[in-house]
């Protein structure tokens, strides 16, 4: 069996883990939905689903992909093999684990070359300028015409799709250690500053302006504490910003050392997310659009979301500041950095799981990995409402269902005190075994709250919607889950080899 790398430093470790979780959800997603869901009583379910559901799962997914690659196995169908002696059920079901972080990642890196698209076309000023004028809607009209044409998709988006796949091919080509961890190493410090010095721009808007901003998203509405749906988004957003039940986690955690104090790596990684989505995530757009655009404008931004924050109001935004073509190049480039350390993670499980169980050497486990990436990013790029399809799917959907998989397999089936003890093994701090119970009880109540209200209000709707492009995109998700359950059996024979 081919010996298999191990992350080189600590530091290394929580950078690359850290940019695993540190994404576009942190910087656009997470301010926009605590402007839009009560601002700062939106904060309470928040960090009341971090410790109840945020934390358990990172820990959760820390030890059993330490204590799985300590055997060889480092994508979810391993790993779940692992732990139930290498039935086919158990690597069936593990495939899924696999498919999750492979769909999104279709998507996320066609989202991905737009933000490398819109720094390239900054800097070198050829995006529209905002007119001149108070009216949002007047000042984003060109930036809308021009992510519409953009994102057709025009040859400028092709063009930045492809060398974007070809940014995350070489890097995955040079493994854990000279590919993955060097670009963590460079990159989130890299968007830690950035982040904190377009915070400063934000702020500082119109006579600090921004502060003002900042204030009014965290402005408590405690009246939304009531309504349900604020719970949900809530722990929704935990999954997403903390890349829960993707498997990218634990594939990560697979190439730790066989000592490595998980416990604390984990409680690094999600401390350093949270400080870049709490603290440079909720300074920067939406005080940014309240300085330029006034209260009124909020609500309406943060209801459209990610797409008309980043790459419509934030443009405009900064384009109509003193050397507005640098701080949009700064802007689109942290979100370029954010991504891309996030694409990583997201395409090595399909990786490892050619490496691990089929015993491809890297570089052919890399290239057939990204052969399958670039098929489905073009699907993203020229099939309308794939995009949107794949994310309900596999970056909604399948999350929650995989979510409660691994609290069922890994602690209750498993066993408590089975897993406890690999939790509680070289690590600084030794929780109690009662909150275990406590912890992944609470868990699985949160996210049986959110499988039915996908199932009850949003699931209808999807299967409600029919065309031959909807069709396209679930052909593709199903025929994905099939290839990789056929990988699934198929590899079981290698795995003594």
């Amino acid at each position: 069996m081919q010996k298999r790398e191990t992350w080189a430093t600590r530091i290394g470790l929580v950078f690359a883990a850290a940019g695993n979780a540190i994404g576009l959800g942190n910087l656009l997603r997470f301010p926009s939905k605590v402007a839009l869901y009560g601002g700062g009583a939106f904060i309470i379910p928040y960090f009341i689903s971090f410790f109840l559901l945020g934390i358990p799962l990172m820990i959760l997914e820390w030890t059993i992909g330490r204590y799985a690659g300590s055997k060889g196995h480092g994508s979810m169908i391993g790993i779940m093999g692992e732990f139930f002696n290498h039935s086919y059920l158990a690597r069936i079901i593990g495939s899924l684990g696999v498919a999750i972080p492979f769909l999104i990642v279709c998507y996320y890196i066609y989202i991905e070359s737009w933000t490398l698209g819109f720094a390239f076309l900054s800097l070198f000023q050829k995006l529209p300028l905002p007119t001149q004028t108070g009216d949002p809607q007047l000042m984003m009209m060109p930036f809308l015409k021009f992510y519409k044409s953009y994102t057709q998709p025009s040859f400028w988006a092709v063009l930045f799709l492809i060398i974007t796949l070809v940014i995350n091919w070489y890097i995955l080509n040079r493994g854990i250690i000279r590919g993955i961890e060097i670009t963590a190493k460079i990159g989130i410090p890299a968007l830690l500053l950035m982040g904190v010095f377009l915070s400063f721009v934000s702020l500082s808007i119109n006579d600090w302006k921004g502060l003002e901003g900042l204030c009014f998203i965290f402005k408590p509405d405690f009246s939304r504490l009531l309504d349900p749906q604020v719970w949900v988004e809530a722990s929704g957003q935990i999954f997403f910003t903390l890349s829960l039940a993707m498997g990218a986690i634990a594939t990560y955690a697979s190439y730790v050392k066989k000592n490595e104090d998980v416990l604390k790596t984990g409680l690094y990684t999600a401390g350093l997310n949270e400080f870049v989505e709490i603290v440079i995530g909720a300074s920067i757009a939406i005080p940014a659009a309240f300085a330029m655009f006034g209260a009124s404008s909020i609500p309406e931004l943060a209801k459209e979301g990610t797409f008309r924050i980043g790459f419509m109001s934030m443009p405009a935004i900064l384009m109509a500041l003193p050397f507005g073509s640098y701080l949009s190049f700064i802007w689109f480039f942290l979100l370029f950095i954010a991504a891309l350390t996030s694409s990583l993670a997201l395409s090595q499980p399909l990786v490892a799981l050619f490496e691990d169980e089929l015993k491809f050497p890297r570089s052919k486990a890399v290239n057939v990995s990204m052969i399958m990436i670039s098929i489905g990013a073009f699907f993203s790029a020229f099939v309308p409402d794939f995009l949107d399809e794949l994310d309900f799917w596999a970056g909604t959907l399948f999350l929650i269902v995989f979510g409660f998989i691994e609290i069922l397999a890994f602690v209750w089936i498993f066993g408590v005190e089975n897993f406890y003890r690999e939790l509680t093994r070289d690590v600084f701090f030794k929780i109690p075994k009662t909150m275990v119970y406590i912890f992944y009880g609470a868990s699985s109540i949160f996210i049986g709250v959110l499988f039915y209200f996908w199932t009850t209000v949003k699931l209808p709707e999807y299967l409600g919607q029919i065309s031959w492009n909807l069709i396209i995109s679930r052909g593709f998700i199903i025929t994905s889950l099939l290839i990789l359950i056929l990988i699934a059996i198929e590899s079981k024979k290698y795995i003594n080899s």
